[in-house]
């Protein structure tokens, strides 16, 4: 088998460039998957770096990411689940010699110290080379996704309490958001877009004969502005049955404001850490603390700064706690949505100039060359 490890990944991605990451150049820049295939004709395409299985959010056999990585000659590929190592434990056991695997993981946590914050800021860590065997690794993510779940059930509980004529279930959750039944990632974002699309969906249509995940998906590209949620669900639902519908009368609004109440508090808040959450500054100091695994910061752009300065402080926690396995950042993410990573790269890459740049495509579907049309 061919597993990559520490010393020759930090080697290899020393030898890579942008268009290593690139499959090719988008014809929509604000919409992700409209790349052509140049830099994948051309060869210069040869890694994708950031890959979810069917252990997180995806829906790739490891089987079916070895057959989609030996369709490109060389490429190098790293498992990058989150919060668990599952997948990589069955990688162990099969990969062929004809794939070059790293094993990795993304671990969701979650900033509320730096300075004037106005919300906890989810920021994810790629940890690349790692031994998913490592004990002290596997009763870290253990005990996590154990409290996120035994959360994410009292939530619901409450929810129900408070507006019982809905059945919130975490089963129908998961069809917008798989991983709040895995105890990974966070509870409170599935839980906006699952209450005020369900309560949105049940108001104008009780015996909708579709489920209230598929506006959203079909209609994803609707869902990048700052109105409330269920505001833009709505507008994503008359595109979806071809017609406008009346205003949201204020009792519903006041159903979703409820709803609100109850699944923000499962979130950590500036200041405030919930038990069940990984802080940013104390999990990056665990990784460094591991035998094995070295560091990269997951799409930075994905946790918009509330000040120009955000990404100084980013970057520098990034490095006091992670010392030298703090290496890498994803500088060449290729599934950026919208015009605010260009607003934002130089401000990025300024901040990050001593670090490595890693890249990926943050592949959920069957495919290693795009993201997925759901996600």
């Amino acid at each position: 088998m061919t597993i990559v490890d520490e010393k020759d990944f930090i080697n290899r991605v020393k030898n890579f460039s942008e268009l290593s990451f690139k499959v090719g150049e988008r014809s929509n820049p604000e919409v992700m998957d409209t790349h052509d295939m140049r830099y994948l004709q051309s060869g210069d395409f040869c890694a994708n770096l950031h890959i979810h299985t069917k252990y997180s959010d995806g829906i790739m056999t490891i089987p079916e990411l070895y057959e989609r990585a030996k369709e490109i000659p060389n490429v190098l590929i790293a498992i990058t689940d989150h919060d668990t190592v599952d997948g990589c434990k069955e990688a162990c056991e099969t990969c062929p010699d004809d794939v070059n695997l790293v094993l990795g993981i993304e671990i969701s946590t979650v900033a509320i110290n730096f300075p004037k914050q106005p919300k906890a800021l989810p920021i994810h860590l790629l940890v690349y080379g790692i031994d998913p065997f490592n004990k002290e690794l596997n009763e870290f993510l253990d005990t996590k996704r154990d409290l996120k779940l035994k959360l994410a059930n009292e939530t619901i509980e409450k929810l129900n309490e408070a507006l019982p004529e809905y059945d919130f279930t975490l089963e129908e959750a998961s069809k917008c958001h798989p991983m709040i039944v895995k105890g990974q990632d966070e509870i409170a974002h599935p839980m906006k877009k699952y209450t005020s699309a369900k309560i949105i969906l049940n108001h104008y249509f009780p015996n909708a004969n579709f489920s209230y995940e598929e506006p959203i998906f079909k209609y994803k590209y609707l869902f990048q502005g700052k109105e409330p949620y269920h505001i833009t669900y709505k507008k994503a639902l008359e595109n979806f049955v071809h017609c406008s519908l009346p205003l949201v009368p204020e009792y519903i609004d006041e159903k979703i404001q409820i709803a609100r109440e109850i699944y923000l508090s499962a979130h950590p808040s500036p200041g405030k850490m919930l038990e069940p959450f990984s802080s940013f500054e104390e999990t990056v100091e665990f990784i460094k603390n591991l035998n094995c695994g070295v560091m990269s910061i997951a799409h930075p752009a994905r946790t918009r700064a509330y000040v120009p300065e955000f990404y100084n402080y980013l970057f520098y926690n990034y490095k006091k706690y992670g010392k030298e396995k703090a290496m890498f950042y994803e500088k060449y993410y290729q599934s950026y949505e919208g015009t605010y990573f260009s607003e934002w790269k130089t401000i990025i890459d300024r901040a990050a100039e001593d670090l490595l740049p890693t890249g990926g495509i943050d592949s959920h579907g069957n495919s290693i060359t795009s993201r997925s049309s759901h996600y």
